[in-house]
């Protein structure tokens, strides 16, 4: 019913986040992008009986305005880690007005609405042309998860940051993590709140474990043994190729890590020489440190004989440095 040059423009809150991601997908999905984004005041009250400016046992603070236009044509392939930068460096440059309207009296809250918004015009407009690897397009999902990372990065400078072109799941886990060996599940939740991800994720992909309400990271070497014997297509998350790889560096695991990346069915991700270069500082352990360091050595053997060299023009060729 919408004229090509019409406009769609609605309001939508919720304090969970999955309503947002089916939201979102289902106004991509129809072809739509969002043109602009704007949190305004609510209304007093939200819902029969409830106290004003409450809705349940949340208060909501803003809508977000939504303001959306049919594609026009197809958007065109972009990879995450030159979306991010791009987005960041936009954010940036309003850093200035937000300061001043923060002074104002603008809610935190409200800000970061601001920044998310402008993140999502972005991803909209590439939507199902967004690459974490080549060939692989981000899900809604995890675009969330990368973006409430985003808008927080400057939170904490006395860490180093995951490599800007992990994928956001990745980013998330070892964020959450850090250094540390283990978390109890108090921790883990307080962490992850807001950012549309749950410990559960991290343990069905098989990178931590919880007992007695403490999540304890699976070791490289345990990870890459569970890996033994399975088909290397299936090997497709940068996590999972960077834990393999330096798990077979360790002392006496009896796995080749070098067969593994002349096995015609690996695909080596993006992001896997800066993740192995990651863990190769910050792994809980030494002898994580260690092995990953041994894992770099060979990985950057069997690259400078092995690897073919990237396209012209790839959307991944200027992605594998780190963030500032």
């Amino acid at each position: 019913m919408l004229k090509p040059s019409g406009i769609l423009a609605f309001t939508f809150h919720h304090s969970e986040d999955e309503p947002w991601v089916a939201v979102l997908e289902s106004l991509f999905e129809a072809g739509f992008y969002l043109e602009a984004t704007y949190p305004i005041r609510s209304d007093d009250t939200k819902g029969e009986g409830s106290k004003p400016g409450t809705f349940g046992s949340q208060t909501i603070e803003y809508d977000i305005i939504h303001v959306c236009r049919k594609r026009t044509e197809d958007p065109q392939p972009v990879s995450w880690g030159r979306m991010r930068r791009e987005v960041m460096a936009d954010v940036r440059q309003l850093q200035a007005m937000l300061e001043n309207h923060a002074k104002e009296g603008l809610p935190a809250a409200d800000i970061q609405v601001i920044r998310r918004g402008k993140a999502l015009e972005y991803f909209s407009r590439h939507y199902g042309k967004v690459y974490v690897d080549e060939g692989r397009a981000i899900s809604v999902k995890d675009a969330l998860v990368g973006i409430n990372q985003l808008i927080d990065e400057d939170a904490d400078k006395s860490k180093e940051a995951p490599p800007v072109n992990a994928e956001p799941m990745t980013r998330q886990f070892l964020r959450t993590f850090g250094t540390a060996n283990e978390l109890k599940r108090d921790q883990v939740q307080k962490y992850l709140k807001g950012s549309i991800t749950t410990p559960d994720e991290f343990v069905q992909r098989g990178w931590c474990a919880e007992k007695n309400k403490v999540f304890a990271r699976t070791d490289p070497l345990t990870f890459a043994r569970d890996w033994s014997g399975k088909h290397r297509r299936r090997l497709t998350s940068d996590l999972d190729q960077a834990l393999l790889l330096i798990g077979a560096c360790f002392d006496g695991s009896g796995i080749n890590a070098a067969d593994t990346l002349r096995n015609e069915n690996f695909k080596p991700h993006v992001a896997l020489k800066p993740l192995v270069e990651w863990f190769s500082r910050n792994g809980p352990e030494q002898v994580t440190r260690n092995a990953a360091t041994r894992a770099l050595s060979i990985y950057n053997a069997w690259y400078a004989s092995h690897a073919p060299q990237p396209a012209q023009g790839s959307l991944f060729d200027d992605d594998g440095e780190y963030e500032p």
